[in-house]
């Protein structure tokens, strides 16, 4: 049963994948040679899957340095864009990575009362069951994306159009904020991490909200392009 159920946690790990990436593609495309999508499939599981836990600085960098190589080499674009490709992306994905790891974990040792490490004896029922939490953490995790995904991809699509560099360093420093938050939050984690919790979700919404106030920008300006153009 374990196995069956870790053969299906290996499908829906890169469902989400292959979701995130296209929500990235959508914002920023990836390159057209068909070797460099392959690759940024490979890439993108070695990055967007990681285990975030509370006070892991090693987990944080890794996962940053991970994205920013990611997106410089996979995707194309001006290099504003994809600093702000960046900051969009990076709190998003480590607030639900940590969200899903932490609460998931909370939940089994809350049901089971099992020992706090498998190295002091899990009974097989307790290892059905983490293998259960955690199926249901990653088809949890897939299904925000694909919503996100969903909702956002027209904002993210009209995000890129227009703009001018100055105006891509103003959405960088607006981002800025859910950047520093959720990076903070989890590093200098309190003993109780469900303080942490609204801070993660708060990035997760202020990270997209931001996207939808370039998107609005972007309409705005070629709005006003074409009436200028009409006098």
């Amino acid at each position: 049963m374990i196995r069956l159920l870790d053969f299906l946690a290996f499908f829906l790990e890169w469902g989400y994948v292959f979701v995130f990436i296209n929500l990235i593609h959508t914002f920023l495309p990836l390159r057209e040679n068909i070797f460099m999508r392959l690759a940024a499939l490979l890439a993108g599981g070695a990055v967007f899957t990681a285990i975030i836990y509370s006070n892991d600085l090693a987990g944080l960098i890794g996962a940053l340095l991970g994205l920013c190589v990611y997106i410089a080499v996979f995707h194309c674009g001006h290099w504003a864009e994809k600093i702000t490709a960046v900051l969009v992306f990076y709190p998003a994905f480590i607030a639900m990575n940590f969200l899903m790891q932490d609460i998931g974990s909370r939940c089994f040792f809350f049901v089971t009362q099992a020992p706090e490490s498998i190295s002091l004896g899990w009974t097989d029922e307790q290892l059905l069951t983490s293998t259960a939490f955690y199926i249901l953490s990653l088809f949890l995790r897939l299904l925000f994306w694909i919503l996100a995904w969903l909702v956002l991809r027209k904002v993210l699509k009209q995000a890129v159009l227009n703009l001018t560099i100055k105006m891509w360093f103003v959405t960088d420093i607006l981002m800025l904020a859910p950047f520093t938050a959720v990076f903070t939050m989890i590093y200098f984690m309190p003993d109780n991490s469900g303080i942490a919790y609204p801070i993660c979700g708060a990035s997760l919404f202020s990270s997209f909200g931001c996207m939808y106030l370039v998107s609005y920008l972007s309409e705005s300006m070629r709005t006003a392009y074409y009436a200028q153009e009409l006098e």
